[in-house]
């Protein structure tokens, strides 16, 4: 055998060895990889097994079904007359004292200073406002439940004919505590307007900025009684209105009047307007009227006034606040729209004055009237805080003086004085 045979054999010798090895790791390997293979399989059974037992309806199906549910409740929702339909309420828990009287006064009232005990607001809207709404505010506990009851109807882009019960629209002072600075109201809103209307009327949108509202009907026709007969008139026909001008993002003003003729003549015409800005608020009114054969002392009854407040926010929750009134009152004998000498109410006590306003025929300091010609006027100052506990809840704060130019005032012995002071206080609540 030649050398490189020799060299040839030795090498296959020394290879073959490890041929044998590697042919046994790869069949292993196999083993391995069958075996692996098998377990993936199970495994994907099994997560196959599971998912079809917890698979749910496809995102499609589940937007299709909720879609379908939303419809029926909306449905639901028609049927039961309560689409559009809102809510909101007003309570007022208050304490009041006045030198007059020598009262102290835990009440619970609506805002209006007398009666009630909350207030509740249903309204209606169809067609998103567009159509036929409906509005019916309620009082419990006042003298009058139904403070409004409208429906209105849209007959063309910014047009509304509306009809029924609605609050007067005079002046910068709504009626409701929450919508109500101070406590009290002004001396003009409590004795030289009308308090509510009920017939016919419209809201026109004149313009971007100018919007007019008037009715025709009754004015306050449950007031019309005649004091020295005792027997009930026929109701007032009238017309009210209201213009509003938007004079900036921070100002407006308004101009509003009462006319009558029939049963009652009488002619109230208002001015007022207001301005906002950062942490000051002002406020103002002027009124004007006039009311046949309805003085103390014969002949007309005829009144002048002015209101102004002004408040500032001395935190973004802390607002406080000063209100100036004054009703000049002093022909034949004073009267006025709301205390006068051919309506109620009047004083039971046969002196001339209207029990706790300060007006009627001047007195002097022994209570006797020199000349029922000449009327007493009415100044008051109201200064006071309104304080936000919450988006919903004001605590209010307030003293306020009477000052009438006449004795036209009385302690709580009865004797004259020409001044009368009042402090409260009240939480209001509203949703």
């Amino acid at each position: 055998m030649s050398l490189p045979r020799k060299l040839l054999v030795v090498a296959l010798a020394s290879v073959l060895p490890m041929a044998s090895v590697y042919a046994q790791s790869a069949a292993d390997l196999q083993k391995d990889i069958a075996a692996l293979k098998a377990q993936l399989q199970a495994l994907q059974q099994k997560v196959d097994a599971l998912t079809a037992q917890t698979a749910g309806p496809s995102i499609a199906q589940q937007v299709t079904r909720i879609e379908q549910k939303q419809e029926l409740a909306e449905e639901a929702i028609e049927k039961a007359g309560l689409k559009g339909l809102k809510f909101k309420g007003v309570a007022e828990a208050a304490y009041a004292y006045d030198s007059s009287s020598g009262a102290h006064t835990f009440a619970s009232r609506d805002g209006s200073g007398a009666g009630g005990n909350a207030m509740l607001e249903l309204t209606k809207e169809t067609e998103d406002g567009e159509g036929v709404n409906w509005t019916l505010r309620l009082s419990p506990g006042a003298a009058n439940l139904v403070h409004e009851a409208t429906v209105s109807v849209g007959v063309a882009p910014g047009m509304r004919v509306f009809g029924g019960l609605i609050p007067d629209f005079q002046g910068y002072e709504a009626f409701f505590a929450n919508q109500n600075l101070l406590v009290s109201h002004n001396a003009l809103y409590d004795l030289a307007g009308p308090t509510n209307y009920s017939g016919l009327g419209m809201t026109n949108q004149l313009s971007k900025n100018l919007a007019l509202k008037w009715m025709v009907g009754n004015i306050d026709g449950g007031n019309d009684v005649n004091a020295a007969t005792g027997l009930t008139l026929k109701p007032s026909v009238g017309l009210a209105y209201r213009f509003d001008w938007t004079l900036s993002e921070y100002a407006y003003a308004g101009f509003s009047g009462a006319h009558a003729s029939s049963s009652r003549s009488f002619d109230v015409v208002a001015l007022d307007g207001g301005f906002t800005r950062g942490d000051w608020q002002l406020n103002g009114q002027v009124t004007l009227g006039q009311l046949k054969q309805g003085a103390y002392a014969g002949g007309d009854a005829s009144w002048s006034g002015l209101s102004g407040l002004v408040g500032y926010k001395f935190t973004p929750r802390l607002q406080l606040l000063a209100r100036a009134d004054y009703l000049e009152n002093r022909k034949n004998g004073g009267g006025t729209y709301a205390y006068n000498y051919l309506n109620n109410p009047l004083d039971t006590l046969g002196s001339g004055t209207t029990a706790g306003t300060g007006l009627g025929p001047e007195m002097d300091s022994a209570g006797v009237i020199n000349d029922t010609t000449v009327g007493a006027n009415l100044t008051r100052l109201s200064l006071g805080t309104n304080y936000l506990l919450n988006a919903t809840t004001q605590w209010k704060t307030e003293i306020r003086f009477d000052q009438s130019s006449g004795y036209n005032f009385t302690d709580e012995n009865g004797a004259p004085k020409r001044d009368k002071t009042t402090l409260g206080t009240s939480l209001v609540v509203s949703f």
